[in-house]
């Protein structure tokens, strides 16, 4: 277990628990954000905004560290997705329906926090599971 493996933890756990300032204690002020949905964005602001959309499209969203590797001041988790889609997130409509999918977190590591962060989601999974039958 590397140290940062409990950093990762911490930060989804503040994340799916909808204490979003505590994302402060993860996240620089001006972190990069490269979403999954390939848009980039600047700021602490912007990730409590689609933590907040997330959980209110998902509310029992959870986020299950599988393996954590660190590298200097690179991290990379996998991180297994889960909860119910009840709302629209991410263009996707749901009315209820489970999702299990995989998700891979890298992010660059400055002064304690997280300076850039990556989120990659199997979102075609994510479709299957919750799009119309």
């Amino acid at each position: 277990m590397c140290d940062w493996e409990s950093f990762v933890r911490g930060y989804l756990a503040a994340g799916d628990g909808g204490n979003l300032n505590a994302l402060g204690r993860f996240l620089h002020d001006d972190v990069v954000l490269h979403d999954p949905g390939g848009t980039t964005a600047i700021g602490i602001d912007h990730e409590k905004e689609t933590w907040r959309k997330a959980r209110n499209a998902m509310p029992g969203l959870r986020h299950e560290v599988q393996e954590v590797v660190c590298e200097g001041s690179t991290l990379a988790a996998r991180v297994e997705l889960s909860g119910s889609l009840q709302g629209q997130f991410a263009g996707i409509t749901g009315e209820g329906q489970e999702f299990k999918i995989d998700q891979v977190i890298f992010m660059h590591l400055q002064d304690g926090k997280c300076k850039e962060l990556w989120a990659i989601i199997d979102t075609e999974s994510f479709r299957r599971q919750v799009g119309p039958s």
